[in-house]
């Protein structure tokens, strides 16, 4: 699929079998999405910044549910949010993954795994569109190859003709940014899909002095990496048993302290989760605004793996928005399955079950 790809997608991060939701599931995670996206839409807009002044509106939603366990309910599941980012994962993997498993199950080629494109393109075109409209457009990502998701680098490469790009090697020419290719000759950038998180970056205050008085255009600005993150928890209106609050407001949600979970607002792949939680531990947060407080939820087994042993589910939901939110599109929704209960690909250890793909409608009934 990949054509011989220096750095091939790792066998154990991927699903052993495709998996076709319910009905009742795809409407479920769609009532969930359109409700935060309506929450968060007035601040989605393109901000006055004078740090980022030609930053445009966000153009990307990425959102994590959980499948839980709910006893309450007639179905004895639900889902709960996870986290969300304004911030593009992983898409060229699953689309690599979906074109793979339609060779081995051709009926997987009547299936969705998002929803209609808008203006009846088909999924390639539209998502071409919003993630690499122009011939010249760039993926940057400090010190691309070392990364952990280096294999969807190559996947985005050959699906979308992006060229991968360290920040060693732009500068500014005006406001145009320009990369310079292996052989010292240099090119202007019209777009970029960005990977880069900042404060994981070497020479950021340089680099945020390039990036801000440049003007291609983007797929994830670096800027919007830090307006929306897990960190807007406790400010959407969730119900009772789901609501969230900062790490200095902990006791507003009135649960006991084992029954509670802390999340770095800017933590990621996993990290940063605290877990076994005291009120010593609890008050003593380092820079507790910058953390969230979430109800511990109990994940529900969603299959069995062929060793008997269950897996628990997490869906990610990549939404393309288009005029700050006004016309999203849901690009693609995938699994991320695990023995255990957090869904990380850091954690995925090539057990059996373990991995990630498409999450696909079902077949339209006649």
């Amino acid at each position: 699929m990949l054509d011989g790809p220096r750095f091939p997608i790792d066998p154990g991060w991927i699903a052993e079998t495709p998996i076709v939701a319910s009905q009742t599931l795809i409407d479920l995670i769609d009532r969930r999405l359109a409700d935060l996206v309506g929450w968060l839409r007035p601040r989605l807009a393109r901000r006055d910044d004078p740090a980022w002044p030609l930053a445009p509106a966000a153009d990307v939603l990425c959102a994590d549910i959980a499948v839980v366990s709910a006893p309450e309910t007639e179905a004895g599941w639900d889902l709960r949010w996870v986290e969300m980012q304004t911030f593009t994962s992983l898409l060229s993997t699953i689309y690599t993954l979906h074109r793979a498993g339609a060779e081995l199950w051709p009926e997987l080629n009547d299936l969705a795994f998002s929803d209609t494109p808008p203006h009846g393109r088909d999924w390639f075109e539209a998502t071409r569109r919003w993630m690499a409209p122009d011939p010249g457009s760039i993926l940057l990502e400090n010190a691309p190859w070392t990364q952990f998701t280096r294999s969807d680098f190559e996947a985005a490469r050959r699906w979308f003709g992006l060229t991968i790009v360290d920040p060693k090697s732009l500068r500014s020419r005006s406001t145009q940014l320009e990369y310079c290719d292996d052989d010292g000759n240099w090119h202007a950038v019209p777009h970029v899909l960005n990977r880069l998180i900042l404060h994981e970056t070497p020479g950021q205050p340089e680099l945020n002095r390039l990036l801000s008085s440049v003007s291609p255009s983007w797929n994830s600005h670096p800027a919007w990496y830090y307006r929306i993150d897990k960190g807007v928890l406790p400010d959407l209106p969730l119900p009772q048993a789901e609501r969230c609050a900062r790490g200095d407001r902990w006791r507003e949600l009135g649960l006991p302290p084992e029954a509670l979970v802390a999340k770095a607002r800017h933590g990621h792949s996993g990290r940063s989760v605290k877990l076994n939680l005291d009120a010593l531990a609890l008050d003593r947060l380092e820079t507790p605004e910058d953390w969230v407080v979430q109800p511990r939820y109990s994940p529900s087994p969603l299959l069995t793996a062929r060793d008997g042993a269950p897996l628990y589910c997490e869906i990610r939901c990549l939404i393309a928005l288009d005029d700050a939110g006004e016309s999203p599109w849901l690009v693609a929704r995938f699994t991320r399955l695990t023995r255990g209960p957090m869904a990380s690909a850091s954690t995925w250890s090539g057990a059996p079950g373990e991995g990630t793909g498409p999450l696909y409608a079902p077949p339209e009934s006649d």
